[in-house]
């Protein structure tokens, strides 16, 4: 996929420029001014929030490349790993975005001296928008972040749906929906993160969670292996380190809510996968299929959100 040649060219003011690159720098914009917003909250040291913003946008974007090159399968062998600085040709991972925007928060955490917890609290807000932006934006990329062939005739005839011939779910639209519905929820627990790094675990949880369901509905096999999304895998991950990061700072730690939640979430991947093979492979109600997904998801977050509630410390520096 060359990206100079797909891309859609919009003009703005008499400037011509690639309209994806707006979304995604509108995106980055609002990142950065959210991160301040959060620092300054949270009383980090003078600088704490530059430094962080710099080296977070570094990371993210060498990480994001390099997961991508490493794990797509769609492109093969034309996309191997010492083309990652070919930025011109193939795409990005967003879980790799969000591992190096963390990444950078951590290095800059330890550079000003500052508690990783705070840094990591305030990039779990300002990643949102950014995800927000990023994922309206692929709408000006063809065949991206799509869904397969719609069954349902009023999804057809929804304003998510894409193409006429055959339409399918713009799940870019689903899955900016979805990252401002997190971006409420999380504002209204900003009061309480006075421990530092619960605002961040649960964004870990929430869009872990929220992902598998997101990530499952996207069909343009790009970062899959057969029916296996490896950003669905990522997003799984993802969960589990929320779910683990709350036994880990609870004062219950091997209680039994504790052994359910982390039992749980095995569990939760097992079944994950056997819907996942429904769906890809049988013609069963797909809507039914993903309402037992989302159940699914829904028990271990659960679980770690209660664990939450018992939080005792911070997250390990």
């Amino acid at each position: 996929m060359n990206l100079i040649e797909e891309a859609v060219i919009i003009e703005v003011f008499g400037i011509r420029m690639y309209a994806f690159g707006v979304y995604t720098a509108l995106g980055a914009l609002c990142a950065m001014i959210t991160l301040g917003l959060m620092c300054r909250f949270f009383r980090t040291r003078p600088g704490t929030a530059a430094l962080t913003a710099l080296l977070s946008a570094l990371c993210g974007m060498v990480v994001s490349r390099l997961a991508f090159c490493l794990l797509n399968q769609e492109l093969g062998s034309m996309m191997p790993l010492h083309a990652w600085s070919k930025i011109n040709g193939g795409g990005w991972s967003m879980f790799g975005l969000i591992g190096g925007v963390f990444l950078g928060g951590w290095i800059s955490s330890r550079i000003m001296k500052e508690n990783s917890g705070k840094i990591a609290d305030a990039l779990a807000m300002a990643i949102l928008p950014f995800i927000i932006a990023e994922r309206i934006g692929e709408n000006r990329i063809q065949d991206f972040d799509i869904s397969r062939a719609l069954d349902s005739e009023w999804l057809k005839h929804s304003f998510l749906a894409v193409g006429e011939e055959e339409p399918v779910l713009a799940t870019y639209y689903v899955a900016a929906a979805v990252a401002l519905i997190l971006f409420i929820v999380l504002m209204f627990y900003i009061p309480k993160a006075r421990k530092e790094g619960s605002l961040a675990v649960r964004f870990l949880i929430l869009f872990g969670a929220s992902a598998i369901i997101t990530e499952s509905l996207r069909y343009d096999r790009f970062l899959s292996i057969t029916f296996v999304g490896l950003q669905q895998v990522a997003a799984a991950l993802m969960l589990a380190l929320g779910v683990i990061l709350a036994v880990l700072c609870s004062n219950r730690p091997k209680s039994v809510l504790a052994i359910s939640a982390v039992a749980s979430l095995p569990i939760m991947v097992g079944i994950v996968i056997g819907l996942e093979f429904a769906l890809d492979r049988t013609t069963w109600n797909k809507i039914l299929l993903y309402a037992a997904m989302i159940i699914t998801v829904s028990v271990p977050a659960i679980l770690g959100f209660r664990l939450l509630k018992h939080w005792k410390k911070g997250v390990p520096q």
